[in-house]
């Protein structure tokens, strides 16, 4: 039997530009040997992948933590609140740079977040947008990747249902889907404007995943959708913002240039931007209570 979600997965798949595949060696260079199943390559680097200022974003998927990492407390913090995240940049064959946000989630966590059983969207939220699959150790991992892609369509879909209540266009359906994501994060942009701009910019993809997952429109492009489940979003919300801040805050514990890199996304995803002294830079795990203090007085996830 052929999965119709799947099949448009596969079919978008497409050779990786050249300044990923520098980022991916650099990467590889940095770990031990197989320790990394496979990349995952998506976002805004994607969607504008002509522009080579763009900063990258891509996922690591490894088997295991330890082996990956190397330092006990790096594993043990990617295993209690994953993804770790780090930054890099790297110098193409051209003489520029490539700068990327890279994060490290396994294999097999990655197959979990993406199923209808994980609540929060971070995972299926993401990968139901275009993603390549890049370098993968061998064809039963690029198959698991894969398909952890297309359970991402259809858990994001799934999650959805509840915030329609008859036929919808697909643009509207993956409009609505991508914006309730987005109001689980801390994101200054406006949600729906972020949202409409990536659907519109992907139309015939989400058009074809929508026919895929519900069957063909009426004539005026409109899905009749079937009943959905709970409404889950408020508690999303509820979970998902404080669990943005704590992963930032993690990121100044777990990796070199950890505090400057927690400051721009905290900036970045609330508006909010904290001042921190000398001994608080240095010494980020010492200060963590009152560092979490200043961003809950901040109100980074109102």
């Amino acid at each position: 039997m052929t999965d119709a979600v799947l099949d448009v997965v596969e079919a978008e798949q497409a050779p990786p530009p050249a300044r990923l595949l520098a980022l991916t060696e650099a990467i590889r260079a940095r770990a031990p040997r197989d320790s990394i199943a496979g990349f995952l390559f998506y976002g805004s680097g994607l969607r504008e992948s002509d522009d080579p200022s763009k900063m990258l974003d891509l996922y690591v998927l490894v088997h295991s933590y330890r082996a990956f990492h190397g330092r006990a407390l790096s594993a043990a913090a990617n295993a209690a609140l994953p993804p770790n995240v780090f930054y890099l940049e790297v110098p193409t064959p051209e003489g520029g740079t490539v700068r990327a946000k890279a994060s490290v989630l396994s294999l097999p966590a990655f197959e979990r977040r993406a199923s209808e059983a994980a609540l929060l969207s971070s995972v299926w939220g993401r990968f139901a947008q275009r993603t390549l699959v890049v370098e993968p150790q061998d064809e039963e991992v690029r198959s698991r990747m894969l398909r952890g892609l297309a359970a991402s369509v259809r858990s994001f879909a799934s999650a959805a249902l509840p915030l329609f209540s008859g036929p919808v266009t697909a643009r509207a359906f993956w409009t609505g889907a991508l914006a309730a994501s987005y109001r689980t994060e801390l994101r200054a942009e406006d949600a729906e404007g972020r949202a409409a701009s990536i659907v519109e910019a992907d139309l015939r993809r989400y058009e074809a995943l929508t026919t895929a997952l519900f069957g063909t429109p009426d004539a005026e492009g409109r899905h009749a959708l079937p009943k959905g489940g709970a409404d889950r979003w408020a508690l999303r919300r509820a979970l998902g913002k404080p669990l943005t801040v704590a992963r930032v805050l993690k990121a100044a514990f777990t990796f070199d240039g950890g505090v400057d890199y927690a400051l721009h996304k905290l900036k970045s995803h609330s508006g909010v931007e904290l001042q921190l002294t000398e001994s608080q830079r240095r010494h980020p795990i010492l200060w963590s209570p009152v560092l979490l203090a200043k961003v809950l007085r901040s109100g980074a996830w109102r």
